[in-house]
């Protein structure tokens, strides 16, 4: 087969435009729904709004601290305005047309719609010029049909993750399809600059792409040279650009480990060292073993070099984290539990976002193996890439289950090819049946179904800090989805302008829709909000000593609330006398005032 030029057909822009369609048709489909998705969804989605207002009313660029989450000081969010900046322009936009509260549901809800319609072009495309229609159209399934993927680009999904999943798709194209090297490589270098300023979650996918494409060239492959110089250079200029656009000059040395910051942007010219030199020394260095050592060599001395910046960051965003609370979150926070907890815990939402990855890359193995000698260069590339990049994902992903995002670049194209691969067969071949009972068994959201459908559900989770959605997709009936409604915030909003300590699944949603400050909040840049909305509640005494350290004025929880320590210790007569009841009316939240004399008193009795 001849690799496409992108210029003899439209076909591959009908099949994009079919794939948008149906995103925009399902993006409809949950129009009437956008504002309970964002109230009872991810506490990111609604710290980001709030975020995005506190910019809107006149904080400053360079300041993203949350000052309603334990105030004065507030805490301090290592999130981008760039991100920010796309959620406003829709917003001003749609001000401009409807009311202020509809503007808003429309940002949130076009959002990751616009961004999908961006990841549609890039799957359809690049896979199209690598293998052809029927490959680009079962890349755009994949995408479309695998909740993994897909859900991240649903309304209300504001955090980061979608775009960072947008710009690694994008760098992954960018270094296997044809043309111009220097200019995809420079486009890749620029994009790959974007995505750290956003986060660094797909930074190790990153890092393969482009070691991948430095051995590459190590063995002489045509243009890879063009390619890492224009990446390199872009890199160069990208991002300390990007990183001095979004961080205030009294911040520029900060060695901040989790957003793109001097240890980020040491790593970034070790590497460009590291892969240009032997580049630009060609003529000197002209087999792959001395490419290689060269490579080695100034990337080993780069590290020892850079070693006091980033051996303090040796431990990820979570370098600085105190141990009590760092084990929590790899314990308790969904997202972060590695393979061993899930196995234990979730097995079935485990093999949910491991097993189609694994399954429809063996097949596609298989297809690549019998297929390789009719493949051409630039396809193997791609093929050999995306299996890598898919296990470097799986393997993170052992280390903690969020990091099954890096596989999001690679997927659609092993799935596109295995759906290529059936094509190949002959119509009236005799495998051809068994081959297409095959393919629609390995599709990933086929195997996501079988999953869910024979394995159990996991047993019932009691834990308030779980977000709703999550406790809704895996079955928990949970009275934290209640609490987290409209008139659950009226009821807590009744109450007079106070400091509010409640837990982490709370305290994003009282700083969205109500007028109060809170105590608590799921980011690891405050030890205390993290502290106070999950640590707090494991013990009374835990208790007394958050609402005495942070001044709490009342403390609200869901009505009827599971934590197994509060059916006896907020039971009426139970009440400790630095507590006092004050629910009254309310239905859907339990409020008690801090009596804080009565507080001081307990915190000093031995």
């Amino acid at each position: 087969m001849h690799l496409r030029t992108g210029t003899k057909s439209f076909g591959i822009w009908w099949i994009c435009f079919g794939a948008i369609a149906i995103f925009v048709l399902k993006t409809f489909t949950f129009e009437t729904s956008v504002a309970s998705r964002l109230i009872t969804g991810d506490t990111d989605n609604l710290m980001r709004l709030a975020e995005v207002r506190d910019w809107l009313a006149g904080q400053s660029w360079f300041d993203t601290h949350q000052y309603r989450v334990l105030p004065p000081d507030g805490i301090s969010m290592h999130w981008s305005r760039y991100i920010d900046a796309g959620i406003a322009g829709i917003y001003i936009v749609s001000s401009w047309f409807v009311d202020p509260a509809s503007a808003e549901l429309l940002a949130v809800a076009l959002w990751p719609a616009f961004l999908a319609c961006l990841m549609v072009l890039i799957l359809g495309h690049g896979t199209y010029r690598l293998f052809g229609r029927a490959a680009a159209a079962g890349a755009l399934l994949a995408f479309l049909s695998l909740g993994r993927l897909v859900g991240e680009f649903i309304p209300t999904r504001i955090d980061h993750h979608n775009f960072q999943m947008l710009c690694a798709t994008a760098v992954f194209y960018l270094s296997v399809i044809p043309g111009r090297s220097r200019l995809l490589g420079a486009l890749a270098g620029a994009i790959t600059a974007l995505n750290l300023a956003i986060g660094l979650e797909m930074l190790p996918a990153l890092a393969t792409i482009w070691g991948l494409m430095a051995l590459r060239y190590a063995f002489a492959r045509p243009s890879s040279g063009d390619w890492l110089l224009g990446y390199g250079l872009s890199l160069a200029v990208a991002a300390p650009l990007l990183m001095a656009g979004q961080t205030p000059m009294s911040a520029w040395a900060t060695n901040y480990c989790d957003v793109l910051a001097p240890p980020v942007l040491a790593l970034a010219a070790i590497g460009i060292v590291a892969t240009l030199v032997p580049v630009l020394a060609q003529r000197v260095l002209k087999g792959p073993l001395s490419r290689i050592a060269a490579m080695i060599a100034l990337g080993g001395l780069g590290l020892w070099l850079a070693a006091p910046l980033l051996l303090p960051c040796s431990g990820g965003p979570y370098s600085a984290v105190e141990p009590e609370i760092r084990r929590h979150i790899e314990e308790r926070i969904l997202e972060a539990r590695s393979f061993v907890i899930l196995l234990h815990d979730d097995a079935r939402l485990l093999f949910g976002v491991l097993l189609p990855p694994v399954v429809v890359s063996l097949f596609a193995l298989g297809a690549t193996r019998k297929l390789w000698g009719r493949l051409e260069a630039p396809q193997r590339t791609a093929l050999v890439q995306a299996f890598i990049v898919i296990l470097v994902g799986i393997g993170f992903a052992m280390l903690q289950i969020r990091a099954a995002n890096l596989i999001v670049p690679a997927l659609p194209l092993v799935t596109g090819f295995l759906i290529y691969a059936f094509t190949v067969i002959p119509r009236y071949h005799r495998l051809r049946a068994p081959a297409a009972l095959v393919l629609i068994l390995a599709m990933p959201a086929t195997v996501q179904i079988l999953i869910f459908s024979v394995m159990a559900k996991s047993p019932t989770i009691t834990v308030d800090s779980i977000p709703a959605e999550i406790a809704a997709v895996r079955g928990v009936p949970k009275s934290f989805a209640v609490c987290r409604s409209p008139l659950a915030m009226d009821e807590v909003d009744s109450l007079p302008k106070s400091l509010i300590f409640t837990n982490m699944g709370l305290g994003p949603a009282i700083v969205a829709y109500t007028q109060h400050s809170v105590t608590s909040a799921p980011y690891h840049r405050s030890p205390d909000a993290y502290w106070n909305g999950s640590i707090a509640f494991e013990s009374q005494d835990n208790l007394r000593k958050g609402l005495t350290k942070s001044g709490a004025d009342f403390l609200v929880i869901c009505a009827g609330s599971s934590i197994d320590w509060t059916l006896t210790f907020l039971q009426p007569g139970n009440l400790p006398d630095w507590l006092i009841d004050v629910t009254d009316t309310r239905t859907l939240v339990r409020v008690f005032q801090v009596d804080k004399d009565a507080l001081a008193r307990a915190g000093n009795t031995p």
